[in-house]
């Protein structure tokens, strides 16, 4: 079809549909509703068997009057199609008085409509109309040539023709009445052919093209009887009305059951979001409508006006032009568990509320004290539900919402395990297996985005993978993104996970692989864990800044502040603390284990003398290498150093060398507690043992004496051994390991002075002071320094 062809058909189209619109306006201005039911007793008399209050009826009618003539005559062509009265300007009545006689009245019929039947019949209707139409020509607009899009328009047009004509088709107009019965006859086949066209994107089957021919084939037949019954004389007595609604409900039926089975066929799968969408949506449109107009019309019990009832159609057109243009779904669970909740909650309120204004206006006799007494009862009722209501959301809502839990729990395990995060790949790493845990979505990629602060533009980084979508992300994204901040896009989301100077580091999260958007819950729990991964990238920008500037200054300076070197030795000997538990949980836990076992089977089961003795040897190259490793362990952690103090602890090392080495120790010193703090104590123990471990591999050495002394607010401490001795200039040679340089840095760290001394044959002296409270931590706040160092 050519582009003008289409123009034209179209211009055709809204001219014809303009032209309906004023026709069926024009009725419902100008013959309002008058709400007369009536029937044809034994005598051929017409009766009135019902009256609409809220109709012009319901001022000047009794149920039981005798009409006698409509506008002057006999001719009662709508009583005997219809069994109704409608757009008659005057009437002749018979009302029996309580006297049995009868008074014969000539009533003619007020003009104009009333401010609520105009909103009910015309305003509603008329904006609803005009909606179904901006969404019609959107869909025309953005997808005219797609098969479901015109389905879909056709779809809209039939609701919105379908509500528009409702009040016309009340007041028995011929062009209203066929109007109404075309369009909502072909109201659900047009949904059910949409569906079939939208899911073949899917390759799901919905009905076949034979039930599709059958239905428009009913539609038809019912839409011409309803022809019928407008134009011509047929006594159908609204036949044609119960025949409408009956092939209604049937076709509700039919696309309720279908999308039931297919929700049970994909319960598992990716289309269960869209199938449970669909059908909630479709109940919600339409049962409404069937259970309090429909199935009443038919059984002949008014309920409901069907203006009322007809407002609930409105959420299809909707719900069906948001997932066509989309093509997302929202988390219908999400909706459907908080309303199953709040329904529930509800209940017990709305039940007290109404049962005490019972009460209430049953006994007052005065207006005032009645409105006084209700809002005191509301007031007093809501007050007491919002103050319970904590209590009842932590006892029921964990049954409605479920997931809720779940958010927690991966906080909580998030939190536990960004504090082991080095560097942004780990942090990127914990990030992405976090999400993936939580959200089924189908791809996540990281990069980075740079404003240049004068210029304003930005470059990205490591966004090879985000393709097409990253001139959506730079459109969408704002200069300099708040952390935490969730930007939705056209396809997935983008999450600001981190910010450092003008450097922002964001996550691109895909759609989710059920086509559903993020909920609240999912949001929120996004931004929470974007604030914890926006304080880790923060951290590790500035140690990568601090370990910069740590460099800068040892390249520049030639003697390493002693605060870190503190920081240095601190972090060394939190890596052997660790080091040291890993060791005796795994590997020692493991050669005892294994040591028992081999132990069992030597009593349990008979060996030989000879495997005897090679399992025995067995046995102790396993006690050598558990005792080996318990001295590793003890030398990496020194045990219960900080709760012995330094000269227990001193004394117990003394004591293990003298076993292991073949010279004598002697500790002077003149006080028992020493006023040291936890890194002071590690660094001289750190330094007795090296001095130890050089005596008996280098110095060979049989005595050696340690003093140790505390005088005023300094430390002294004296080390001599008898040894070799060595040049002082072969110092730094002579350790292997930690080596006199070493001790050097250990006692600089202290804010310490240490001096040297041997010659050849002659041992080893050492003499070194530092103050209780170096002057360097005074100088950075006290204490304070040394928390932050060990943390």
């Amino acid at each position: 079809m050519s582009r003008l062809s289409r123009n034209v058909r179209l211009v055709f189209f809204l001219f014809v549909l303009l032209l309906l619109v004023l026709y069926l306006s024009n009725v419902v201005l100008n013959h309002p509703k008058m709400g007369i039911s009536v029937e044809t007793d034994n005598l051929g008399q017409v009766r009135v068997s019902g009256i609409d209050k809220e109709s012009w009826a319901g001022y000047d009618l009794k149920p039981g009057d005798i009409i006698t003539a409509i506008n002057g005559a006999a001719d009662f062509e709508l009583v005997q199609k219809y069994k109704m009265i409608e757009q008659a300007e005057t009437l002749d009545v018979l009302r029996k008085g309580e006297d049995g006689r009868y008074t014969t009245l000539h009533l003619t019929v007020r003009g104009g409509i009333s401010n609520w039947n105009l909103i009910l019949h015309l305003v509603f209707p008329g904006v609803s109309l005009l909606l179904f139409l901006v969404f019609c020509g959107y869909v025309y607009l953005r997808q005219r040539e797609d098969r479901a899009a015109g389905m879909l328009i056709l779809f809209f047009m039939s609701i919105g023709l379908s509500y528009f004509s409702s009040a016309a088709s009340a007041v028995a107009d011929p062009v209203g009445r066929i109007t109404l019965g075309w369009s909502f006859a072909l109201l659900p086949v047009f949904f059910i052919h949409f569906m079939i066209n939208y899911l073949h994107r899917y390759k799901e089957r919905f009905l076949s093209v034979v039930w599709l021919r059958v239905l428009y084939g009913l539609a038809g037949s019912v839409a011409v009887l309803v022809s019928l019954s407008a134009f011509t004389e047929l006594p159908v007595r609204r036949l044609e009305t119960k025949v409408l609604l009956a092939f209604f409900a049937f076709t509700y039926l039919l696309i309720v059951a279908k999308l039931i089975a297919k929700y049970y066929q994909h319960r598992h799968g990716e289309l269960q979001v869209l199938f449970k969408f669909t059908l909630t949506a479709h109940i919600l449109a339409f049962l409404p409508f069937l259970l309090f107009n429909g199935l009443p019309e038919l059984l002949g019990l008014p309920f409901i006006p069907g203006e009322l009832t007809a407002i609930f159609l409105f959420a299809v057109p909707v719900v069906y032009f948001y997932l066509f243009m989309t093509n997302r779904l929202f988390d219908i669970d999400f909706v459907l568990n908080r309303f199953l909740y709040y329904t529930a909650i509800s209940f017990l309120p709305t039940a007290l509320i109404l049962g005490l204004m019972a009460l209430i206006l049953y006994q007052s006799e005065y207006t005032w004290i009645k409105w006084l007494q209700i809002f005191i009862v509301v007031y007093l009722i809501m007050t007491v539900f919002l103050f319970t209501k904590e209590f009842i959301d932590f006892r029921l809502r964990p049954n409605f919402l479920k997931e809720t839990y779940n958010f927690q729990g991966s906080i909580e395990r998030f939190s536990k395990e960004i504090p082991r995060v080095m560097n942004r790949a780990d942090m990127e790493m914990v990030l992405e297996r976090e999400i993936r845990a939580i959200l089924p979505v189908r791809k996540l990629v990281f990069f980075e985005l740079t404003a240049e602060q004068d210029s304003g533009k930005r470059t990205v980084t490591s966004a090879a993978e985000l393709g097409p979508e990253m001139d959506n992300i730079m459109q969408a994204i704002p200069l300099h993104p708040a952390v935490g901040e969730l930007i939705a896009l056209p396809r997935g989301a983008c999450l600001a996970i981190g910010q450092y100077r003008m450097t922002s580091h964001l996550l691109w999260i895909d759609d989710k692989n059920n086509h559903t958007s993020l909920n609240l819950d999912e949001r929120t729990w996004l931004k929470t864990i974007a604030n914890y991964s926006g304080i880790v990238y923060e951290n590790l920008h500035l140690i990568e800044v601090l370990i910069e500037d740590l460099e800068l200054q040892m390249k520049t300076q030639q003697d390493v502040p002693s605060w870190v070197l503190r920081l240095i030795f601190t972090l060394s000997e939190n890596e052997r603390r660790r080091l040291a538990a890993d060791l005796h949980d795994a590997a020692l836990q493991d050669q005892l284990i294994w040591y028992r076992k081999l132990e069992s089977i030597m009593l349990d089961h008979p060996v030989t003398d000879q495997l005897r003795e090679q399992l025995e040897q067995i046995k102790e190259g396993l006690l050598d290498v558990i005792h080996q490793i318990r001295q590793t362990c003890n030398e990496l952690r020194p045990p219960l150093l900080k709760e012995m103090g330094l000269i227990e602890a001193l004394e117990q090392l003394f004591a293990e060398e003298r076993i292991r080495s073949n010279y004598s120790i002697t500790l002077q010193t003149n006080i028992t507690v020493l006023d040291l703090n936890d890194s002071q104590i590690l660094a001289v123990y750190r330094i007795v043992q090296e001095l130890l471990r050089n005596a008996g591999k280098h110095a060979c050495a049989s005595n050696i004496q340690i003093e140790l002394e505390q005088k005023d607010e300094e430390i002294d401490f004296y080390y001599k051994d008898d040894g070799r001795g060595l040049e002082l200039s072969q110092l730094q040679d002579s350790f292997r390991h930690m080596g006199i340089s070493g001790i050097k840095e250990r006692v600089r760290s202290l804010d310490g002075e240490i001096r040297f001394d041997s010659e050849p044959g002659r041992g080893f002296e050492v003499r070194l002071r530092f103050p209780l409270q170096p002057a360097s931590k005074q100088e950075e706040g006290g204490e304070a320094i040394d928390h932050h160092l060990a943390g």
